[in-house]
């Protein structure tokens, strides 16, 4: 549980070039981070496209980054 209350109906998923929804499992597990984000919209909006950015570009496969975050989460006893 967060320190500061999510905000019940915000809506910072992720979208494609077409402007659908993309909302992976990845973002799915973070969506309490995102709640509680978007107290600060423009930080939540940036935030999501680093995380876009990072996770669905470059020559790394996207499932293996996604594995590597479930590890690190693990070896420091972090919920992901």
């Amino acid at each position: 549980m967060s320190r500061i209350p999510p905000v019940e109906d915000s809506n910072f998923w992720p979208v494609d070039a077409e402007g659908e929804s993309n909302q992976t499992q990845a973002f799915a597990t973070m969506q309490e981070l995102f709640r509680v984000m978007a107290h600060r919209p423009e930080v939540a909006r940036q935030t999501m496209q680093l995380l876009q950015t990072v996770m669905r570009s470059g020559s790394v496969e996207p499932r293996l980054k996604e594995l590597l975050a479930i590890r690190v989460s693990q070896v420091n006893y972090c919920h992901y």
